[in-house]
């Protein structure tokens, strides 16, 4: 998997590896510092100039996340990545939304 704004990951990763220990601590296992990266990315500064942040604004973002956030986050990715690799026929389709009555 390839991390955006890899400098930037460098920079702030002792504080990513705090705060998965941290979720780690509450029993959300499955979360890695590269979710916890992305969702940064994709939800907290999404409409920010990530590159030309300062380390205080990416420290701040990283900390205010929540595991069920970055949960919720996750799941929905999947969902969608599932969704648009599942690829019904017609006939599938059909037997899905009319199925046979008795």
């Amino acid at each position: 998997m390839q991390i955006p704004f890899f400098s930037l990951y460098e920079n702030v990763q002792l504080i990513l590896t705090n705060k998965i220990e941290e979720f780690h601590y509450y029993g959300y296992d499955s979360i890695t510092e590269q979710d916890l990266w992305k969702y940064c990315i994709d939800k907290v500064w999404r409409k920010r100039d990530v590159q030309n942040m300062r380390l205080h604004e990416l420290t701040a973002g990283i900390f205010g996340a929540t595991a069920s956030e970055v949960l919720s986050y996750m799941q929905i990715k999947d969902f969608k990545r599932n969704e648009m690799n599942l690829r019904l026929s017609n006939e599938e389709l059909q037997t899905l939304f009319h199925p046979l009555k008795e």
